[in-house]
C-alpha cells in the first residue's frame, strides 16, 4: 500500500515539472509535453532584466515563447498559461510575436528552485522596452507555470 502511494506521488511530481500545451496546436494526441531538459536542448535564450519578484539584474534563461509555439503550430490568439496551484492568466499570442518573451528554466544559472518558481516562469524583457514594466505584462509572467492551452 505505502508503495503504491509513493509512486503516485511519483507520477504527481513528474506531471507537474513538465509543461503540457494544448488546444489549437498540431498534435495526434491533443497535447504536447516538454520537460525542463526538452526546453534546456533547445536553443537557449538569456534575458538579463529587472522584476517586480527579483533584487538587481537577474539572468534567465529560457526558449523564446514564440519558438515553442512555431514548433507546435499554434493556430490562436491567445495562451491560457495555468500554473501549478491552478492560478491561470491570458497572454495574447502577439506578446510572443512582438517582444522576446522566454519560458524560462533557470534563473542566474540554477535551475528554478522547486515550490517557488518551477518548472516553468513566462519572462519579458522588461528593461529592453519601457512600454513592458507594467503591471499589465508583470501579471502575464506566470511562475510555476505547468499548462499552456492555445484558444
Amino acid at each position: 500500500m505505502i508503495a503504491i502511494l509513493v509512486f503516485g506521488a511519483s507520477v504527481a511530481r513528474a506531471e507537474d515539472q513538465q509543461l503540457t500545451i494544448t488546444g489549437k496546436i498540431t498534435s495526434i494526441h491533443g497535447s504536447i509535453y516538454f520537460s525542463p531538459g526538452d526546453m534546456a536542448a533547445s536553443t537557449p535564450v538569456e534575458v538579463i532584466t529587472r522584476s517586480p519578484w527579483t533584487t538587481g539584474k537577474t539572468r534567465f534563461r529560457g526558449v523564446l515563447l514564440r519558438d515553442i509555439l512555431d514548433k507546435v503550430e499554434a493556430a490562436g490568439t491567445v495562451l491560457k498559461a495555468t500554473a501549478v496551484d491552478g492560478y491561470t492568466v491570458e497572454i495574447p499570442i502577439s506578446d510572443a510575436e512582438d517582444f522576446e518573451v522566454i519560458i524560462a528554466y533557470k534563473m542566474d544559472g540554477e535551475w528554478l528552485e522547486d515550490g517557488v518558481y518551477a518548472p516553468f516562469w513566462i519572462i519579458y524583457p522588461y528593461d529592453t522596452n519601457k512600454e513592458l514594466a507594467q503591471e499589465k505584462y508583470y501579471g502575464r509572467s506566470i511562475w510555476q507555470l505547468t499548462k499552456l492551452a492555445v484558444e
